[in-house]
């Protein structure tokens, strides 16, 4: 089946908080409609999105697994997104190329911190969206405790549409605010029409009064007439409704069971009509290539083709798959495309419906639609695809930052090339992961959200590329400076039965401002020193600065000068001069006051109130000084300068305090001096490993 109009699109993200039933969801859109012949189980792993064999292991979605379902002529690309926090970058790529999502809430465990935080990302996107509470047949499920706490967080425009008939065992059903009706389910899926059951009639009273005020407050002649006290007819109800959603004014609430099939199908049956269509959004900006000029592009076939890559999937046999949306335009198979971003013609040689982990091959992807595209050649996550006749280039993704570091070591013999390879071509994958060689202290550094995040990096390193390596804190790269000013003097004299060497020098160190570096100058008078020998001495002052006397660490903020000094004519040299300043170097800065600096880093902390307390307590055993603490989209938002030292097992540490809801950011901000006790643990631990 296909289509061939924006207007039968919608493109929905199933957004929650991990383990509230996005993946269930999904299975039972599919199967509800026959686009699936059995129903997926997470816990059993047959779910057709949660395929990877880390997502079947873990029982997690680790990827965002885009899905096609046809209902009545319409195509609902669904996007199955983690709720886990280590995998918000698959979030924020899937938010980019859709128009409206669903926030899935738990009717037992209510809003949780993630759901905070997918809320605030669909709000940047200012997508449309409704919120399915799930898990009505769950023990101490609680409809109308979690509705509140849903109105408390998102706001005056939550309208609950159906409410639940019963919790817990007790759930056998949905009622229709809008027709007054009872959908009461006796087998999954498939439910009969009733009157509502008298015990649920108050229910109803009280609900449908509270979704009519609120659908009237949407158009100001729908609000006379309520105020008047004349009756709503069911489509004044539903085109407010609709122009509410569409408009952002208004948050509709569907509840039932994704387990059980209960509530599904009324979702399905309110999508087309609530849901705002590709071509209801609107047009999309950009600019024109090499400048700040913006141009935009309509949701119009007739429109030159315009497309966003969302997501990249490298595989060792298949090469590379590139997701995409089409905002403008078509893509077409046997055609060639430019790419904006890196300015390079691309061939398209075949197209694909992406359908979970497999593909399914189509001839034109159309305004508003998402496909697959293999084998780019230059293309990665969060370029832009155009006609090169009419360029345009669309802002990229903005994906989080990493913010865990490990060093990683091959467990094999000979693998350090391997593991590189390797880990580079995951970072294709997953623009939320880094790697990199750190020269300072000669370690191959990864970066991801969190311990799970990298376990994940581990595991399928190892099944797609045969790369096995572990993890351990990274070494600090700690810095060696000087607190006094000292004048020195230092020669180098050799004689060996021919040409001796000779080189003479008074050098002066006087301690730089932080973060000022290396400075380095000369004030020889009277010829003491000829020119050509004074790099030599720069020579010899840099690269002794490169191993510190303390533990040795690099020697920073400081100004070296020479003022004096002598030559000989014949036995000196520019590899004398420099022997002679390393000296006098390594014999300066004993005399100086050295201290060990180490880098201090801006910690952002998001927790919810309740941990609070212990967070900043174990922040502040940590050295830590908490600079602030702001109140953020119900969360806490707590900053803090903490020594880079301290925070090799934060990921951990703070998963352990908030049972894996707060989440943290870092970034280097300068440098400050040991405390006298850490510096000789560090002074020890240096002679340890020479030893």
């Amino acid at each position: 089946m296909k289509v061939s109009k924006p207007e039968e699109i919608r493109n929905i993200a199933l957004l929650a908080h991990g383990s509230v039933g996005k993946t269930s969801l999904l299975e039972a859109m599919l199967y509800l409609n026959g686009a699936t012949n059995r129903l997926g189980k997470v816990e059993e792993g047959t779910t057709v999105s949660d395929f990877t064999p880390e997502e079947k292991n873990k029982t997690i979605t680790i990827n965002a697994t885009y899905m096609p379902l046809f209902r009545e002529n319409m195509k609902f690309n669904i996007i199955d997104t983690p709720g886990y926090i280590d995998f918000t970058g698959e979030v924020q790529g899937a938010l980019r190329v859709v128009e409206s999502a669903i926030v899935m809430v738990c009717a037992a465990s209510g809003v949780e911190v993630n759901t905070h935080r997918v809320w605030k990302m669909a709000d940047e996107e200012k997508l449309p969206r409704l919120i399915f509470i799930n898990k009505m047949d769950r023990e101490s499920a609680d409809y109308r405790n979690t509705l509140d706490q849903v109105k408390d967080s998102f706001g005056s425009g939550v309208v609950p549409l159906f409410i639940p008939m019963g919790a817990e065992n007790n759930f056998r059903g949905v009622i229709d605010l809008f027709k007054g009706q009872a959908h009461v389910y006796d087998e999954w899926g498939k439910y009969r029409v009733e009157d509502i059951p008298e015990e649920f009639a108050d229910d109803y009273e009280e609900f449908r009064m509270e979704m009519v005020e609120t659908l009237a407050e949407v158009d100001d002649e729908l609000m006379m007439k309520y105020l008047e006290e004349e009756e709503l007819t069911t489509e004044e109800l539903e085109d407010a409704l609709e122009k509410g959603v569409k408009e952002g004014i208004l948050i509709p609430v569907f509840t039932g069971s994704a387990n059980q099939g209960i509530g599904v199908d009324e979702i399905l049956n309110y999508v087309p009509r609530i849901l705002p269509s590709p071509v209801e959004r609107g047009p999309i900006k950009g600019t024109l290539p090499g400048s700040e000029e913006e141009v935009e592009r309509k949701p119009s076939l007739e429109e030159p083709t315009c497309a966003l890559v969302a997501k990249t999937l490298v595989d060792p046999y298949v090469g590379r798959l590139s997701l995409f949306r089409v905002f403008s335009g078509k893509m077409t198979i046997d055609s060639e495309i430019y790419n904006s971003t890196q300015e390079e013609n691309e061939k398209i040689s075949k197209l694909y419906n992406q359908k979970g982990k497999d593909q399914e091959n189509v001839d034109e992807v159309i305004t508003g639609d998402i496909g697959a595209v293999a084998k780019l050649q230059h293309t990665g996550t969060g370029d832009t695809l155009c006609t090169k006749e009419s360029p345009i280039v669309l802002p990229r993704i903005e994906f989080p930052r990493p913010n865990l570091s490990l060093a990683a070591y091959p467990k094999g013999e000979g693998d350090e090339d391997k593991i590189s390879t390797a880990l580079n071509r995951f970072a294709e994958e997953d623009p939320t992961f880094t790697v990199f060689h750190d020269p300072e202290t000669n370690e191959l550094i990864v970066s991801g959200m969190g311990t799970m995040h990298l376990d994940v990096v581990k595991e399928v390193s190892k099944r797609k590329f045969g790369v096995d390596f572990e993890t351990t804190p990274p070494k600090v790269a700690y810095k060696e400076t000087i607190q006094k000013k000292v004048e020195v003097e230092e020669k180098h004299k050799k004689q060996s039965g021919g040409r001796g060497q000779y080189g003479h020098v008074h050098l002066r160190l006087e301690p730089l401002p932080r973060g000022s570096g290396f400075e380095f100058e000369e004030k020889i008078f009277g010829g003491a020193i000829p020119n050509q020998f004074i790099p030599g001495v720069e020579k010899g002052v840099r690269e002794a600065m490169q191993e510190g006397v303390l533990a040795g660490y690099q020697v920073v903020d400081f100004k070296a000068t020479v003022f004096d000094g002598s030559y000989h004519p014949v036995d000196s040299s520019e590899m004398a001069f420099k022997l002679a300043a390393s000296k006098a170097f390594k014999k300066a800065v004993q005399n100086a006051d050295a201290v060990i600096l180490e880098p201090i880093m801006e910690v952002r902390v998001e927790v919810s109130e309740e941990h609070m307390g212990d967070v900043i307590g174990d922040l502040n055993s940590k050295r830590g000084k908490i600079l602030g603490m702001d109140p953020e989209d119900g969360l806490q938002i707590i900053r803090a300068n903490v020594p880079l030292a301290e925070m090799a097992t934060y990921a951990n540490d703070l998963k352990s305090i908030t049972g894996g809801q707060g989440t943290f950011s870092m970034e280097h901000s300068y440098f400050d001096k040991v405390p006298p006790r850490e510096t000789e643990q560090i002074i020890a631990q240096s002679k340890q490993d020479e030893e």
